[in-house]
């Protein structure tokens, strides 16, 4: 099973879930205007994209069913919506991403935003983990990701809620799962679903008559690329009008002792942002 939590749990409980399952629910965590809220500014970029083809060739070391059919993906979430910047600032979620991730880095940062509309009749993604982002390194590794799905409607089993398979980030890479031991994310909208990089994962069959929406925000390293680049994503003109804290988490910062600098050696990258 998924370990769930109110809204008020105590990080400290999250990342003892995500040491001991590799994920865990927090249920109900934002409130339903500013789910609506977020729902409505994505809402012509999915409507905008609902006819583009899934891009799988960029992702043929994972499989053809990476992004299945009848899924609509909207990146570059940060510039798209105002309000979906609180989500990704939660003073919870950081906590945990603080407890997991600093341990290893001098900083964090985002590495992959989006928006995910399952539609009725999409097949089940395949199972994969995060951490085939970075093949060169050896497993085991550090905890390189914190990930998290925001459920902007209900997620149930029937409308392909996120499928995950709970103590698979301790096994070895080649270990396959067994359909048995997959666990499906039901959680109400609002809620957030946390998994670490090498947990098995994947979205569920969509055999509803309904669509699913929810909104991934991921954290990596901050001395590991990201998977989007949120240089282009989140250009410095649109990264000017973002809080320092944002700013810093979608990448406009140097990673000890020296990664990421501009103009002079040394120089933060936030210095440009307020020239």
């Amino acid at each position: 099973m998924i370990q769930s939590f109110d809204s008020n749990a105590a990080s400290k409980e999250i990342v003892a879930a995500l040491q001991q399952d590799g994920c865990a629910v927090v249920r109900r965590l934002a409130d339903a205007a500013t789910v609506k809220a977020v729902q409505a500014e994505f809402a012509p970029h999915l409507a905008a994209s609902r006819s583009q083809p899934p891009k799988n060739v960029a992702y043929r070391s994972v499989g053809d069913e990476f992004l299945p059919g009848n899924t609509t993906r909207v990146t570059g979430a940060i510039a798209k919506s105002p309000t979906c910047r609180s989500f990704v600032t939660n003073p919870l979620i950081l906590a945990v991403c603080d407890a997991i991730l600093l341990p290893n880095c001098s900083s964090y940062q985002l590495c992959t935003t989006a928006v995910l509309e399952i539609h009725p009749g999409a097949p089940a993604q395949a199972l994969h983990r995060e951490d085939l982002l970075w093949p060169h390194l050896p497993f085991p590794h550090e905890n390189l990701e914190v990930a998290t799905m925001w459920a902007i409607s209900d997620f149930t089993e029937a409308n392909g809620a996120t499928r995950l398979v709970p103590g698979s980030h301790l096994w070895p890479s080649e270990r396959v799962a067994r359909e048995e031991e997959v666990v499906a994310a039901e959680m109400p909208s609002g809620s957030v679903l946390l998994w670490l990089d090498h947990t098995l994962h994947a979205a569920g069959a969509n055999r509803s008559n309904i669509s699913r929406v929810g909104l991934g925000l991921i954290y990596n390293l901050g001395w590991l690329r990201q998977e989007e680049n949120q240089y282009l994503a989140v250009p410095p003109e649109v990264a000017r009008t973002l809080p320092e804290n944002l700013q810093r988490l979608v990448g406009y910062q140097m990673h000890e002792p020296g990664l990421g600098f501009v103009g002079g050696v040394g120089q933060e990258p936030l210095e440009l942002l307020r020239a």
